[in-house]
């Protein structure tokens, strides 16, 4: 027995030793909680520690697979900082991912790195963003594939553009209808390679249907989405040209439909030649938007209520800007941390810090890049593509797969006392597999009157109610 398994039976089993009797192995008393209590105190864990709780014991492996669970994980997952280097190094082709609480004045970073030996498709990618826990992936100029996958459970899947006799457009992006629980792409393109022809379309894919669809013209502003830009079904953006639009352009993913947003009240038409240098995004759950008073300063305004013009609001006053002559800096909110400060990517080459209280800047060493880099927000979650693709043909990094072997070797507890028996009598799920096609509460639960051990039948005990009628009651 290596190392790994012998912690694994310390952590997931006690002994009991009875005189004249056999070794009793009595379950953690963890396991003993009514599954909805172990699941919320498991989806309260960071992810790394979650992740690293699938190697403690079976039954923690099967309950963090359960897709009930990583719904529930999800919903309480917190966002992330996910970077990619401009251009990527070749001393480190990798995306990094951290994790930043704030602990009076100094960080508490979590970080892992996603690499494509062990948690991505692929690595030349030329943009990503992010939602609902999956992350999107577009390939260089060379490959004009899609990837969505999920980076911590390494599955992925490829999408393919209909044909390559045309010319990408500038918009795309990973969104989720929660009316039809469906994961979307879309992507804009021209219909032909003669760049003259410059009227764009827009078409869409839904996971699990493996078909792209046209669903009309889509906007021909170059588009760069911001860090977080997804909220209420849709995404969100401002348009990159030199004369400007509308402020606020998003598409929702439920009608799927193009559409604008109303900026605040005192915004003026002249303030659109700005939008270059302001920025939009997600915190704390609504939608925000930056309003630069001058080089120096710049309020962030909040729309309280989703589509409601009087709900903006002017939230946050950032002030004492880093200088610099010519030319404005470019400041992006990313997060809000539990002690008031806020994180902002700085001219894309650093993350800094704003202390409301003593109205100051200060940088951090969160990445220690030597370039540029882009950054999206990642909630990391376990949802697995198993049970939000099928239909698609879903690849597995060779790393990750051991797990498979685990969770499927069979375990069950004596009906009597609820000793781990050394000859199980019932089968567990891989690791994703989509949730109906097994009965968790009576494979997870249940215990069979037939399932006894040797002590108990000695003792010619009667067999209790079993746990999943306990749970019924």
């Amino acid at each position: 027995m290596n190392g790994r398994k012998r912690a694994a039976v310390k952590a997931s089993t006690s002994i009991v030793h009875v005189p004249n009797q056999e070794a009793l192995v009595l379950p953690c008393r963890i396991l003993q909680l009514p599954r909805r209590t172990i699941y919320e105190i498991l989806s309260r864990l960071p992810i790394k520690t979650l992740f690293q709780c699938r190697s403690v014991c079976k039954r923690f492996l099967c309950f963090i697979s359960d897709p009930e669970f990583a719904k529930l994980q999800l919903s309480k997952s917190q966002v992330c900082i996910l970077i990619k280097t401009l251009p990527l190094q070749n001393a480190s082709k990798r995306l990094q991912l951290a994790h930043v609480e704030a602990n009076g004045s100094t960080f508490e970073v979590s970080k892992l790195n996603f690499t494509p030996k062990s948690n991505l498709p692929t690595i030349d990618i030329s943009h990503m963003n992010a939602c609902n826990g999956l992350l999107c992936l577009v390939g260089s100029e060379k490959d004009y594939n899609i990837y969505v996958c999920n980076p911590i459970l390494g599955e992925f899947i490829t999408i393919q553009p209909p044909y390559k006799d045309r010319q990408r457009g500038s918009f795309w992006g990973l969104g989720y209808s929660a009316m039809m629980n469906q994961y979307k792409v879309l992507q804009s393109y021209y219909p032909a390679m003669d760049s003259s022809n410059r009227y764009a379309m827009a078409e869409i894919y839904t996971i699990g249907t493996g078909t792209w669809r046209s669903i009309g013209s889509a906007p021909i502003d170059t588009v760069a989405l911001p860090f977080n830009a997804f909220l209420n079904g849709a995404l969100h953006w401002f348009p990159c040209t030199p004369n400007g639009s509308e402020f606020i352009h998003r598409f929702d993913f439920d009608s799927e439909k193009f559409g604008t947003l109303p900026p605040p009240d005192h915004f003026r038409e002249t303030d659109k030649k700005f939008t270059n240098y302001s920025r939009i995004g997600v915190l704390g759950g609504c939608l925000f938007m930056i309003y630069f008073t001058n080089s120096t300063r710049f309020d962030i305004w909040v729309m309280k209520d989703y589509g409601v013009k009087e709900s903006w609001t002017k939230q946050f006053v950032i002030e004492n800007l880093y200088p610099k002559q010519g030319s404005w800096d470019f400041y992006e909110p990313m997060v809000v941390l539990n002690n008031g400060e806020i994180l902002m990517l700085f001219n894309n080459d650093a993350v800094v810090c704003y202390n409301q209280k003593r109205k100051n800047l200060r940088g951090t060493k969160f990445f220690r890049t030597r370039s540029q880099f882009d950054a999206t927000a990642f909630t990391p979650s376990l949802v697995s593509l198993n049970n939000v693709a099928k239909g698609e043909q879903i690849s597995r990094i060779q790393g990750t797969k051991d797990y498979d072997k685990l969770c499927t070797e069979e375990f069950q507890d004596c009906a009597d006392c609820g000793a781990l028996l050394v000859n199980p009598s019932c089968s567990f799920p891989a690791f994703g597999v989509p949730y109906g096609a097994v009965t968790y509460h009576a494979n997870l639960y249940a215990r069979n009157s037939e399932n006894r051990c040797t002590a108990c039948i000695n003792r010619g005990v009667a067999p209790p109610k079993s746990f999943l009628t306990l749970w019924n009651m």
